[in-house]
């Protein structure tokens, strides 16, 4: 019982949200590339089947079963640094996006178009 809520506090301080400033300045960068077409046929072609084949399972292990009730509903934004994925940025603070968060933190996403991209994404697990 003590190694369970052991596991289930580390992973809380996994996923702890960003600062403000950490969050903001990945969700700007993914502003520039929202209208990008190298990086529109990424999302399309690339960082989309990836995402879609990934999410499922990691919706199920933070918020298993059919009801919404409870979930939230956030924004994260997927960085890049150096053309490699340094991390998930978000600010949220509920319980289950911090393990999806960190769950999406263990996930290989690919190559992106360019050394500084970033991604935001608006996850709705709340059913609305």
């Amino acid at each position: 019982m003590i190694l369970s809520v052991l596991a289930v506090s580390t992973l809380m301080f996994a996923a702890a949200p960003d600062t403000a400033l950490a969050y903001a300045e990945a969700s700007a960068r993914a502003e520039r590339y929202e209208d990008d077409a190298a990086a529109r046929r990424y999302r399309d072609t690339v960082l989309g089947p990836v995402f879609s084949k990934a999410m499922p399972a990691i919706f199920e292990a933070c918020a298993p079963g059919t009801s919404a009730t409870g979930r939230p509903d956030f924004t994260v934004v997927l960085s890049f640094k150096a053309g490699k994925f340094e991390t998930v940025r978000h600010v949220s603070d509920h319980p289950t996006a911090q393990c999806v968060v960190e769950r999406m933190n263990r996930v290989d996403w690919p190559t992106p178009p360019s050394p500084d991209f970033a991604e935001k994404i608006n996850i709705r697990m709340g059913g609305t």
